[in-house]
C-alpha cells in the first residue's frame, strides 16, 4: 500500500501513401512497413523511387533491399515509434516523455485515469479509483507530472538516453496526502530501456490511518524526509516483437533497506493497446498487478 500510495505511477500514415507524404526526415532511419496483407517489414528506409508508374519506397532489412508499393502499405512508422507505451513500466515511470502517445490507462482494473502528453516535455498521468462499496473520500487519487529535459544519442552505439524531473501528488484517503520529487534516466537500446530513478518524500506525517470503508482500516507508516530508489527494465521479446518482459525494484527509504519491492510481469502490445500482468513481492506479501492503456489516436 505504501508503493501504490506514495508512487503510481508519431502520426501513423496510414493507407494510400503518396511518395511526397513519406518525410524527407525519414530517409536513413530505421521504420517498420504493415502491410495490407498483415505481414511486417523492418530494416533502414532507403528512400522513394518510382516503379513504372507506381510509387514505391525501398527498405534494406536483414535480408536484402525491399522495393514495397506505397499501395501495399497500411501502416508506416518510424521504428523507436513502434512500441507507444515506453513512458511507463508496470508502476514506474520512464524519463521517456508521453508525447503523440496520451492514453486512457487502468492499473489493477480498479482505477481509472488518463495519461497526457503535452508536447515532447511534458507529462501528465490523472488515476482515480473507483473500488464498489468504498466511499468517495476514502477512495486514491494519484496526479503524477513529469517534464523531459533531455534527449541525446550515444555516440558509438545504438540507441539514446533520456533525462526526466518530476513530482506527485497521492491522496490515500482524502485527509492523507503523500507527496514526491523525483529525477530519472532511460537507457534505451534496440530493444530494452533501462531505468534509473530516486524521489524524496516530501509529506509531513510518518504515520498514516488508511481507511477502506467497511472494510476496515490500516496504519501505514512512511517516514517524513525519506530518500528512495528505483531500477526499472523493460526487455522486447527477440522471437515477439508484441512481447516485453518487465522488472522493478524499489526501495521507499534507503534508510530501511527491508522496505524494498521487486516487481515482475509481461506486457502484450501494439500501436493501440497494452495488457500488463505481473507479481509484486514485498515484506512476505505477494500482490497480483494488472493494467491496461489504450492509445486509439
Amino acid at each position: 500500500m505504501r508503493f501504490l500510495g506514495g508512487f503510481i505511477v508519431g502520426v501513423a500514415l496510414v493507407c494510400s501513401l503518396s511518395a511526397t507524404e513519406v518525410p524527407d526526415e525519414w530517409i536513413g532511419m530505421p521504420v517498420t512497413v504493415r502491410l495490407t496483407t498483415g505481414d511486417k517489414i523492418s530494416g533502414l528506409l532507403l528512400g522513394r523511387v518510382q516503379r513504372d508508374t507506381t510509387d514505391a519506397i525501398r527498405v534494406r532489412t536483414e535480408i536484402g533491399t525491399a522495393t514495397i508499393d506505397l499501395g501495399q502499405i497500411a501502416e508506416l512508422r518510424l521504428l523507436e515509434d513502434l512500441y507507444r507505451h515506453a513512458w511507463r513500466l508496470l508502476l514506474m515511470p520512464t524519463a521517456e516523455p508521453i508525447g503523440a502517445n496520451s492514453s486512457a490507462v487502468s492499473l489493477e482494473l480498479m482505477t481509472i485515469g488518463a495519461a497526457i502528453g503535452i508536447g515532447d516535455i511534458g507529462s501528465v498521468l490523472l488515476l482515480r479509483s473507483i473500488v464498489p462499496g468504498i466511499p468517495s473520500s476514502h477512495q486514491l487519487s494519484v496526479i503524477n507530472a513529469k517534464a523531459t529535459l533531455l534527449r541525446a544519442q550515444y555516440q558509438q552505439l545504438d540507441g539514446y538516453l533520456t533525462v526526466a524531473v518530476g513530482g506527485n501528488l497521492a491522496w490515500v484517503n482524502s485527509p492523507n496526502r503523500l507527496q514526491h520529487v523525483w529525477a530519472a534516466t532511460t537507457f534505451t537500446r534496440v530493444r530494452s530501456r533501462l531505468t534509473l530513478m530516486t524521489f524524496y518524500n516530501l509529506s509531513d506525517r510518518d504515520v498514516y490511518d488508511v481507511a477502506a470503508g467497511t472494510f476496515g482500516s490500516v496504519a501505514m507508516r512512511y517516514a517524513r524526509n525519506a530518500l528512495g530508489f528505483g531500477v526499472g527494465l523493460d526487455v522486447q521479446m527477440p522471437a515477439r516483437d508484441d512481447l516485453h518482459v518487465l522488472a522493478e525494484l524499489w526501495n521507499s527509504d534507503l534508510a530501511r533497506p527491508y522496505q524494498s519491492m521487486v516487481v515482475i510481469g509481461v506486457r502484450l502490445a501494439n500501436t493501440a493497446l497494452a495488457l500488463d500482468a505481473g507479481l509484486a513481492f514485498a515484506s512476505q506479501v505477494i500482490l497480483p498487478l494488472a493494467a491496461v492503456s489504450w492509445t486509439p489516436w
